[in-house]
């Protein structure tokens, strides 16, 4: 008969410790089985403590010679780095555009990206520490946590006080600058050409030469041009300063214009206007006309000003027809006209309603009135006061109106050397054209609303 063989416990784990197995051999010919007993103290000897799966001790003991895995270490999890996800495409240089039919618009560079104040430019996510994990012994295992994220912040751009956002600080030309972003508050650059293309920027431009046949130049602040503008659109809300001159143009500004020189040009002012120079130019101009410095002339072409004009010469030996408008009043006069009109129909329909709030009070007071009835009346009530409101607005600024036009009535044009024949001076209603050269004069009108030179 055989000898008796006891059972066996075998307990293998990997080099890293994260994995444990148990192998429970069976006894043969009559021997001692292995006891739960024995395989704990073999797991104890072994260091296995941590995250011992029991049921899969248990199924050792009855799988007959299989390993079985019973422990399993839980790994560190590492940390995520932080990082950054930008709301605007992080390019650099021209971006011709396209139409449908993918006709390019060279003269359309898309160069320029307008952004506001306080907009967000990239969300910032933060590193994470990520967690420890154990091996199958018990012992911790470090992990390696997240690294922050690279943040560069270019000039006009600030990080958002709780650090989650970075934002422009200004607005300006959004544009990016190698790793980062940059919000630049003034556009400079040498010249208008076919290299920078069109420009509508919501800031200030300076150009430090020319800007050429067929480009556009749009600013929401001022510009400023060193060089001459030839052929070209430009426009600013604020001002615009043009060191050289104005031909062939198209030149508009909310606030003041100063140019050297303006030929043949479109060009109109909402505030005062200062040149050496005008010829054969259509100017509107909403203050006071300058021309000084130079040959100090203004000769062909039509002038409006709403304010007073100052120049050395106006017109030529040759007679050029030249035209002076002084006022606005044909315009004021129109706008008079049809605020007369919305205040006669607010006349009338105060009148109609308060025909209906006298009568539905007369009513009340013998009975109460139907809901809609009693609706009806706070409603009239709420627009008779309404109308009484607007009457007032239209008044005001018809008396406003009125007293613009009597102001006009001081306008006037000096001429500090001499006016040519083909000159015309219009103030409001009245004009007076030049029929001799004249000298050093003022141009305005008399007591009798009839424009005469002194």
């Amino acid at each position: 008969m055989a000898d008796p063989i006891n059972g066996t416990i075998l307990v293998e784990v990997d080099e890293k410790y994260m994995n444990a197995r148990l192998t429970v051999t069976p006894p043969r010919n009559g021997g001692r089985p292995v006891t739960d007993e024995q395989v704990r103290t073999e797991l104890a000897l072994k260091g296995i403590r941590y995250n011992v799966d029991q049921s899969a001790i248990q199924e050792a003991f009855e799988n007959g010679g299989l390993s079985v895995q019973i422990a399993k270490g839980t790994p560190p999890v590492d940390g995520r780095n932080g990082y950054l996800v930008y709301h605007f495409e992080r390019k650099s240089g021209a971006q011709m555009k396209t139409d449908e039919f993918g006709n390019v618009d060279y003269r359309d560079l898309g160069m320029i990206q307008n952004i506001e104040k306080g907009v967000c430019i990239a969300d910032i996510f933060p590193e994470t520490p990520g967690t420890s994990g154990k091996d199958v012994r018990g012992i911790e295992i470090a992990q390696y946590p997240g690294k922050p994220a690279k943040i560069t912040i270019g000039n006009g751009v600030v990080m958002s006080e709780d650090g989650a956002h970075l934002m422009s600080a200004i607005e300006g030309n959004l544009r990016w600058d190698k790793d980062h972003f940059v919000v630049d508050k003034e556009i400079v650059v040498s010249d208008i050409d076919l290299s920078v293309g069109n420009i509508d920027f919501i800031g200030d431009i300076t150009v430090r030469g020319n800007v050429n046949e067929g480009f556009k130049l749009r600013s929401g602040g001022n510009i400023t041009i060193f060089g001459n503008v030839t052929g070209a659109e430009i426009e600013a809300d604020g001002n615009i300063t043009g060191k050289l001159g104005f031909v062939n143009s198209k030149v508009k500004a909310g606030g003041d214009i100063s140019v050297n020189f303006g030929e043949n040009s479109d060009i109109n002012c909402g505030g005062a206007i200062k040149a050496s120079s005008f010829v054969s130019c259509n100017v509107h101009c909403s203050g006071d006309m300058i021309v000084s410095g130079g040959k100090s002339v203004i000769v062909g072409g039509k002038y409006t000003c709403l304010s007073n004009i100052e120049v050395n010469y106006i017109g030529s030996d040759s007679y050029i027809r030249t035209m002076i408008v002084l006022g606005n009043v044909a315009v004021l006069a129109e706008e008079m006209i049809e605020l007369k009109k919305q205040l006669k129909n607010y006349e009338n329909q105060l009148s109609q309603l308060e025909m209906v709030c006298t009568t539905l009070q007369q009513q009340k007071k013998i009975a109460p009135l139907p809901p809609e009835r009693d609706e009806m009346l706070k409603r009239s009530i709420k627009a008779k006061f309404g109308h009484m409101g607007l009457i007032k607005e239209t008044n005001d600024r018809i008396a406003e109106i009125e007293h613009e036009i009597e102001n006009t009535n001081d306008l006037c044009v000096k001429v500090k050397r001499a006016a040519f024949p083909g000159v015309t001076v219009r103030i409001n209603n009245s004009q007076l054209v030049v029929a001799q050269k004249t000298g050093a004069c003022t141009i305005k009108m008399n007591e009798d609303k009839d424009v005469v030179i002194r």
